[in-house]
């Protein structure tokens, strides 16, 4: 009688879509999670192509912002910050969670939504303070338009980090079946990169090393 309970006990859940293990169904879905991470990749390097291009060029001498006002360093890696802390608290969670401990991927998750929350504000507030206008040269757009990437994958998080909270609360994950939370852990930890990469950029490329800028519509031989 125990050995049967046991072995119950034990067994792979089956998936209430397809009827497949939900081992089987968590290898498509973290296929699907990386793909979408490799989608989200070709834009956010353009993003960052685009800006190095531009720094690099400094066409028409046009690269700068008015009086040289480059946004301040130390927000984007407070951002920065604040993304890598919610995506190592839910991965907590994660690891609590295939522990059978759901109160901690409960508490991990509803942290990691207060965390992104207060990071997504930063973003917005350090868009609406920025020491320049989004038409005030090729620095400035640029670095908009990293910044409106942030704020975009800060949102997308937030709405899957309290998805997380509301389905552990339910007892949507067990032990044997939470593969969904590992991959919303996956794509924030792809936050992260994305947040890192465009930091550097922005903290470490802002003067052009292109003292003999092209200018654009003439030609010469």
């Amino acid at each position: 009688m125990s050995t049967t309970t046991t072995a119950s006990s034990q067994e792979i859940p089956r998936s209430a879509t397809t009827g497949e293990p939900v081992t089987t169904t968590a290898r498509r879905n973290r296929m699907g999670i990386w793909m979408c991470i490799v989608s989200d990749a070709t834009g956010t390097v353009a993003l960052l192509i685009s800006y190095v291009y531009l720094w690099s060029l400094n066409v028409n001498s046009a690269w700068a912002p008015p009086k040289d006002s480059f946004a301040p360093d130390l927000p984007f890696w407070l951002i920065v910050a604040g993304i890598v802390l919610a995506a190592a608290t839910m991965w907590w969670g994660v690891r609590g969670m295939a522990k059978g401990r759901r109160s901690q991927l409960i508490l991990a998750s509803a942290l990691s939504s207060i965390i992104v929350l207060v990071t997504f504000v930063g973003q917005i507030v350090q868009l609406s303070t920025f020491p320049f206008a989004i038409t005030d040269g090729a620095y400035a757009s640029a670095t908009f338009w990293l910044g409106i990437g942030t704020a975009i994958h800060l949102s997308v998080v937030l709405f899957l980090t309290v998805a997380i909270i509301n389905r552990t609360r339910v007892g949507l994950f067990t032990q044997n079946n939470h593969s969904h939370v590992r991959l919303v852990a996956m794509w924030m930890t792809w936050v992260c990169v994305a947040a890192l990469l465009g930091a550097v950029v922005t903290t470490t490329m802002k003067v052009s090393p292109n003292t003999n800028s092209p200018t654009f519509g003439t030609f010469s031989d």
